[in-house]
């Protein structure tokens, strides 16, 4: 499937695209997905074409994202809904067209505190990065389903981690692809996060 801006509808939707990104919020992200998962604009017959296309297994993906952190503890001690930025850096190897592992790595560009859960503890974390092995699974065109287990490293204190995720993804031309990401993660009974975050991403083809 190959986008292009052939009217004026289809450049309303990039400009969601566009407004979307630059506010990194959650109301445009609900938005968006909306728009794009009913718009008559992005549906293509791919059952007929699939055939005759290349398969590339592997996608590497770099995505700009925001972590909200409910269970964050601010300099005066209140609890509060706290968000931070987030990049994250993805391998995946697709087995077929809807069965895929991979490797995602994020990285938080923030300190900040949060109260362990059922514990007044308070816990510092400082630029933390999590590694986390997935597997996907695509059941319908566009949408792909995520779970994984992993690890978040940090210099104070290190947890496990289960992510689990939703997927929307849109097809450009020369194999790369623009997505929508929506994961939780949490770090087993210590604190949770949900991630909101729009991804790049680049196929390269079976040698």
């Amino acid at each position: 499937m190959i986008l292009s801006i052939k009217n004026q509808s289809q450049q309303f939707l990039y400009g969601i695209i566009i407004y979307t990104i630059s506010t990194m919020n959650i109301k445009g992200y609900l938005i968006l997905i909306l728009c794009l998962a009913t718009s008559p604009l992005l549906a293509q017959n791919t059952d007929e074409t699939k055939s005759e296309e290349a398969f590339y297994p592997h996608r590497l993906t770099m995505m700009m994202a925001n972590s909200h952190i409910p269970a964050a503890d601010q300099a005066n001690g209140g609890k509060t809904f706290f968000v931070v930025p987030t990049w994250g850096f993805n391998y995946d190897y697709w087995f077929t067209r809807k069965w895929a592992i991979g490797l995602h790595n994020d990285l938080v560009l923030q300190q900040y505190k949060i109260e362990e859960q059922g514990d007044n503890k308070v816990i510092e974390r400082s630029f933390p990065v999590s590694m986390c092995a997935m597997g996907l699974f695509k059941p319908a065109n566009n949408w792909t389903l995520l779970a994984g287990f992993g690890r978040e490293l940090e210099k104070h204190e290190s947890f496990n981690m289960i992510n689990i995720g939703v997927e929307y993804g849109i097809e450009l031309p020369n194999e790369w692809e623009l997505s929508f990401n929506f994961n939780y993660e949490n770090k087993l009974e210590i604190y949770d996060s949900w991630i909101f975050g729009i991804g790049f991403s680049k196929f390269l083809e079976r040698k």
